[in-house]
């Protein structure tokens, strides 16, 4: 019997969350996540917006903000 095996996938393919900051209020900001999951994609934004928005603490009102703002790819 042959031995059938999945193709490779990329990190890339796995990438099927994604946020835009601008779809959370920052106009102005083009920065764009990806993630195999919710959480990962969340877990950037965070960073992102401490690290560029200088936002000191984010509060479970800005994080559910952001989750209904991740979109997954069909």
């Amino acid at each position: 019997m042959a031995n059938i095996t999945q193709p490779n996938r990329t990190d890339k393919e796995n990438e099927n969350y994604s946020f835009r900051c601008a779809d959370a209020g920052f106009t102005g900001c083009s920065w764009e996540a990806k993630g195999s999951s919710p959480d990962e994609v969340l877990r950037k934004a965070e960073q992102h917006g401490r690290e560029q928005h200088n936002l000191t603490s984010i509060d479970d009102e800005t994080r559910d903000k952001v989750r209904s703002k991740i979109r997954h790819a069909a």
